[in-house]
């Protein structure tokens, strides 16, 4: 069942991600941009709230997912797409659209990692699976760029 939800959600956020950069009414090079500064928020933010706030201030929840994969995640996906709501109302849809594409990207690999690891690049389905691991260290889930930034890189 989780993986109807996970692919569907995946579905969704790319159709709706591709429909408002098609729709964005500005320039090639500034919807590029922020699709771009879409992407890497997104990903800024899913190491932020992974690390923080799923490990700091709200670690109970998480703690069942790394115990169960399967279990607690489904929980707060509503919330995320009220963030992509307003983040539109803020950004607009090229920004937007990035942040979907990554989404997109996050909630594939993090299925994958638990379900199909051998859909994955190596690197990070290691980069994942030590994080089950050693809960301290690798945050990223769809990238390792930021752990790399901020020192939290086990190797």
């Amino acid at each position: 069942m989780t993986a109807v939800i996970h692919f569907g959600e995946i579905l969704v956020a790319v159709l709706l991600g591709t429909v408002l950069f098609a729709v964005s009414p500005l320039g090639p090079i500034s919807e590029l941009s922020l699709f771009v500064g879409g992407v890497v928020t997104l990903t800024l933010a899913e190491y932020l709230v992974h690390r923080f706030v799923l490990h700091g201030f709200a670690p109970t929840e998480h703690r069942l997912h790394h115990a169960k994969p399967d279990r607690a995640v489904l929980t707060i996906f509503w919330q995320i797409w009220i963030c992509f709501a307003l983040v539109y109302l803020i950004a607009g849809g090229a920004f937007v659209a990035g942040a979907l594409v990554a989404y997109a990207w996050y909630l594939f690999v993090h299925h994958c990692a638990h379900h199909g690891p051998d859909k994955l690049p190596a690197p990070l389905l290691k980069h994942h699976q030590r994080h089950h691991r050693l809960a301290t260290k690798n945050y990223g889930v769809s990238t390792t760029v930021w752990d790399h930034v901020f020192g939290t890189m086990l190797q």
